[in-house]
């Protein structure tokens, strides 16, 4: 080893012990009392005496004596107007004192740099800086900050934190609001199991789920009615009518309706819903806000959305085909460097009348679309080739045969098809209907689907 690269070692290492050292150094300045646990430290404080009641009264006592957690107690002073909701409640009192006790220990110090979300005993997420802790809405300041006992940190606060319900507690208890309506409702029960579950859960966003954050928009009846309204006629469906709306409709209405950013404050005017759609925010349009452990819920009297994002254009890569004709087939996947996906699809030699490669296709809403092709005829043969799409069966003939020209490289109009009921949708590529090689080739870039909105 040279004497250069040594000497840049030793720096390195010089430089990690010097900063671990200001890490420890920080640690050991806190006050200590590593012979009591947390509950005995809190105790021997004659200004958390109010809380150290609280924690007896909660139960939670028993396991902050041990493990490992942090605890930040509010001062006698702080819990002086202390709802009788929270004392007189055994289950809220419990939930009151968990939102104050977190989960590891957590000095100050950590937060330096930036904020640390920490789980506390109540499964709420509370936001811990080097001076303050944040719950919601709500900061506490330290009246002191990092002492160590034998099994967790204590920091005493200027105010208590009181717990918020999470969003999904509130869409529950707006019952009467008809997205509330519309979310608690979709329920099913699987046959096998026969267990019962939301799949609005399952299929869009867990409210419920404290470690993660959300925006959500409860709709007025007018706003809820024109929006529904609008998105009827692209998720039709094949059963009968009847009160309760159609799982696809469910869940393209109640897609756009969520936000997996917590916009509490300064919200822009153009947000980004779960189902990629952009929706507009117009303060004057919200009629209340309430803020949630996990997030915010806006109760609004309007909503306005981008339908070209809701209903989008489908496009269709050639070389992802979902089936042959013949079940393998001479079939070529082409590396070229001008298609969409660098790659397009041959097909050649088949000896096949009308062979046809299969596309299908999900989610495509109930509505017109015009349908157009890139297919590339770059010489593979001599000749102009005919070929065509068909939809649902090749024994569809809604489209003609088209050639495709050699060396042309634009995109072709195929013509127009409406689809009847929301859900998939089965696309054929076949071949002019002849066994002989030189005429029944098919070639296929891509293949896009245009809504059409009137």
């Amino acid at each position: 080893m040279n004497k250069r690269y040594r000497y840049f070692l030793l720096c390195l290492v010089a430089l990690g012990l010097f900063s671990c050292s200001d890490q420890w150094a920080d640690h050991n300045e806190a006050t200590q009392d590593l012979n009591n646990n947390l509950v005995q430290m809190i105790r021997a404080d004659a200004d958390l005496s109010t809380f150290a009641s609280l924690l007896e009264q909660s139960g939670l006592d028993k396991q902050v004596a041990s493990g490992s957690y942090s605890v930040w107690a509010p001062s006698n002073a702080a819990l002086q107007n202390l709802p009788e909701s929270i004392t007189g409640n055994e289950e809220a009192l419990r939930t009151f004192v968990g939102n104050h006790i977190g989960y590891q220990q957590r000095l100050s110090y950590q937060a330096e740099e930036a904020p640390i979300r920490v789980k506390m005993l109540n499964d709420k997420v509370n936001v811990l800086r080097q001076n303050s802790i944040t719950s919601v809405d709500q900061t506490a300041s330290f009246d002191y900050a990092d002492r160590l006992s034998k099994n967790g940190v204590l920091y005493k606060i200027d105010s208590y934190l009181e717990p918020r319900k999470n969003v999904w507690e509130i869409v529950q208890q707006q019952s009467d609001n008809p997205v509330s309506q519309l979310v608690t409702g979709m329920t099913v029960t699987d046959t096998l199991t026969d267990e019962t579950y939301n799949y609005f859960a399952y299929d869009v966003a867990d409210l419920a789920n404290e470690d993660s954050t959300y925006t959500f928009f409860l709709l007025s009846d007018n706003a809820y009615t024109t929006f529904k309204s609008a998105m009827e006629p692209y998720f039709k469906d094949t059963l009968p009518e009847t009160e309760m709306l159609s799982m696809p409709l469910s869940l393209g209405l109640s897609k756009d309706l969520v936000f997996t950013t917590a916009y509490y404050d300064n919200v822009p005017d153009t947000i980004l819903s779960v189902d990629s759609v952009k929706v507009a925010f117009h303060e004057d349009q919200v009629v209340e806000k309430i803020n949630a452990s996990n997030g915010v819920v806006y109760l609004m009297d309007g909503f306005d959305y981008k339908l070209s994002d809701k209903i989008p254009e489908i496009k269709i890569e050639g070389e992802y085909y979902d089936g042959l004709s013949d079940g393998s087939g001479p079939v070529n996947v082409r590396a070229r460097n001008w298609a969409s996906n660098n790659r397009d699809l041959l097909v050649i030699n088949s000896g096949i009348a009308g062979y046809s490669v299969r596309y299908e296709v999900p989610q495509a809403h109930s509505t017109k679309y015009d349908i157009y092709w890139r297919a590339v005829n770059d010489d593979y043969i001599p000749r102009t080739n005919e070929q065509r799409i068909a939809v649902d069966s090749v024994q569809n003939e809604l489209f003609s045969l088209m050639y495709v020209v050699p060396n042309t490289y634009e995109e072709v109009y195929v013509g127009q098809h409406e689809v009847q009921n929301y859900g998939d949708l089965r696309l054929l590529l076949q071949s002019y209907p002849t066994t002989s090689n030189d005429w029944n080739s098919l070639v296929l870039d891509y293949i896009r689907l245009v809504p059409v909105i009137e």
